[in-house]
């Protein structure tokens, strides 16, 4: 056993309340803002809290650049999220930020829409602040505290160069990623497959000085060969299912390569090892790619994403928690309040490749329960984005961004209608959730 650590008494000291809102959300993502935008837009006095200085969580910080999961994989290709999904591209769009539909050199079911990230940050602060929400930057949620006797969290501790404070909330919804609020309220989550295997993390980069031309030739199974090969000569990385791909600003590639497998990304020790290592591998594969990629030769980096790419950490109990079986046959939810159709997209951490498995059948889709974003035990507290009550390898498909949109969405809907009507989340009707997203365009069923 090792050494005990040593502990000190934290001084008992009161907190001043700084602000009492209808909606807290806490985290700003894509299920956040779409949570924020959602609770705003109804009437609810919201608050969207964020640890960074801006929105987009993965999409920004994390230099994602594409979003995934707003198409089917058949042929046809239909769009399966409307709402504030459609109204941020269409923001997007105006602003020439979006590509449009781009298929994957992976595998011609998979289309994704790339942007540029520094767009998506004052698109998303514009929209949230149009529906009245409250922003509040450079802020890290440290604990909830709940009155006494009562089953529901009250507001949350926040730190920040403000110092340490209290803001209360009727509702809060947590869209951490990670399932921070929820954790700290008691509540019971699942992390990975239970046996200590989660999904592998990735450092997200950016290069300049590619010729454009012969990046477009490159065929996804030739660089996995070429990958496999470098790695049998020594080349220092794990990962040999790589996605490069064009992106937005023009003559920036994106580059999704590096795999950091075996790190708890709710530890800060191990946490702070998968961003060193992330780092180290940008320039390994750079190294790769110069030497023996064609039209790579003269790659450089042009920018490195500021925190690693997570996939997959706890997953929160809910009311109801969606299977695997489920996600690939395409099943129906009569409280379905966001639809999915991404492939499970599994980063393998032992292996470094990437395990893809289609629904059943083309161009179908499964809806995500209402229920899957009501905490269990906890009567004032909703879960969306990665952090949702669902499995482990269904968790592969759901946790992109597009369903990510669509789960905030609905999350940030039901929370104004709990707060207005002062009951527990779980007593408010899924059809007049359901009629709140179709009123303002969400998609709902095909």
């Amino acid at each position: 056993m090792g050494t005990p650590m040593k502990k000190i008494v934290e001084e008992t000291r009161e907190l001043e309340v700084r602000g009492e809102y209808d909606v807290l959300v806490v985290g700003g993502g894509a299920a956040g803002v779409s949570a924020a935008i959602a609770a705003g837009r109804s009437g609810a006095r919201t608050l969207l809290i964020e640890r960074y200085g801006f929105l987009g969580g993965m999409s920004t910080a994390g230099l994602v650049g594409s979003f995934c999961g707003f198409f089917t994989t058949g042929p046809e290709k239909k769009i399966i999220v409307g709402g504030i999904g459609e109204n941020l591209l269409d923001r997007l769009r105006k602003r020439e930020a979006l590509t449009e539909k781009m298929i994957a050199p992976i595998d011609p079911r998979i289309a994704s829409l790339r942007f540029n990230p520094e767009v998506l940050k004052c698109v998303e602060e514009e929209a949230a602040i149009e529906h009245g929400v409250d922003l509040l930057f450079h802020t890290l949620v440290t604990g909830v505290f709940r009155d006494a006797g009562e089953n529901r969290v009250s507001g949350v501790i926040v730190e920040n160069k403000s110092g340490r404070s209290a803001l209360t909330g009727r509702v809060i919804v947590d869209t951490t990623g990670d399932g921070d609020v929820a954790w700290m309220a008691g509540a019971s989550f699942e992390i990975g497959d239970g046996k200590g295997t989660s999904q592998a993390l990735t450092t997200m980069f950016r290069l300049m000085g590619v010729d454009m031309e012969k990046l477009r030739a490159l065929k996804f199974q030739a660089l996995r060969e070429k990958l496999l090969e470098a790695r049998q000569k020594g080349f220092q990385f794990n990962r040999v299912d790589a996605i490069i791909g064009l992106t937005t600003p023009k003559g920036l590639v994106t580059a999704n390569m590096t795999g950091i497998p075996h790190l708890n990304a709710l530890e800060a020790e191990e946490l702070t090892k998968a961003e060193i290592e992330g780092r180290r591998q940008v320039f390994e594969y750079l190294r790769f790619l110069r030497q023996s990629v064609p039209g790579f030769e003269q790659a450089e980096v042009a920018s490195v994403a500021a925190q690693v790419g997570i996939r997959e950490t706890r997953r929160i109990h809910g009311e109801y928690m969606l299977q695997e079986d489920e996600v690939l046959k395409g099943t129906k939810f009569s409280d379905g309040i966001a639809l999915g159709a991404w492939p499970v997209e599994f980063h393998d951490p032992d292996t470094g490749k990437i395990e893809w498995r289609f629904i059943d059948q083309p161009d179908d889709y499964y809806s995500i329960p209402l229920r899957c974003l009501i905490v269990r035990g906890v009567d004032n507290l909703l879960v969306a984005g990665r952090c949702a009550s669902t499995t482990h390898i269904a968790q592969a498909s759901s946790r992109v961004t597009a369903q990510a949109l669509a789960m905030g969405e609905a999350a940030g809907i039901l929370a104004s209608q709990a707060a207005s009507s002062h009951i527990p989340v779980r007593k408010i009707p899924y059809t007049t959730v359901q009629s709140a997203l179709r009123k303002h365009g969400a998609i709902l069923e095909l």
